[in-house]
């Protein structure tokens, strides 16, 4: 008796209607964007469009990317994995003088101001490319129609994943959603 009470509850539970936040009400998409500097190298970036297609007005009340870097950090994780343009350099100046009896060394010498000035170069271009990637998602309410727009950098080989605190401003209820 008691296997079959409990039977009917779940049926019962399982067949009301349900009145939860559903998934719809918020269309998310998830865009790869090319990099073009050293950060391609470490990271992949993508744009997470947030949209609110629902009639009603939501309350973002936590949000987090995870797997999701800011651009300065990415920006000094790449810097601190790459080898530095004059050790480059001189490794292959170095060896080279000993076997052309000092010429790879002369060489060396000529080309070190321009593989500074390259260099130089590389790493702007590179900070500029970062700052752009936020990875934050602005707290607060999102009009019905309305979109928000969140870049992100994830390491090579992790793909991000998008946690939302969601609060109907109309019933109140927080829904937890992951995309």
């Amino acid at each position: 008796m008691k296997k079959i009470l409990c039977f009917l509850l779940i049926i019962s539970s399982l067949n009301m209607p349900c009145i939860a936040f559903v998934n719809s009400n918020l269309d998310v998409t998830v865009t790869q964007i090319p990099l073009s500097t050293q950060l391609k190298k470490y990271y992949n970036a993508y744009e997470y469009k947030i949209t609110n297609v629902s009639n009603t007005k939501f309350n973002i009340v936590n949000a987090q990317i995870i797997n999701g870097n800011d651009g300065s950090i990415a920006f000094a994780t790449t810097m601190n994995n790459e080898p530095s343009a004059m050790a480059r350099t001189w490794l292959i100046a170095g060896p080279l003088g000993l076997v052309t009896l000092g010429a790879g060394w002369v060489i060396g010498l000529l080309a070190t101001p321009f593989v500074a000035i390259v260099s130089s170069n590389n790493k702007k271009k590179t900070q500029t490319e970062s700052i752009t990637y936020t990875n934050l998602i602005p707290l607060g309410e999102i009009n019905s129609g309305e979109n928000i727009n969140v870049n992100t950098l994830v390491p090579i080989g992790s793909k991000p994943q998008l946690k939302l605190t969601i609060q109907d401003t109309k019933k109140n209820v927080l829904n937890s959603i992951v995309y």
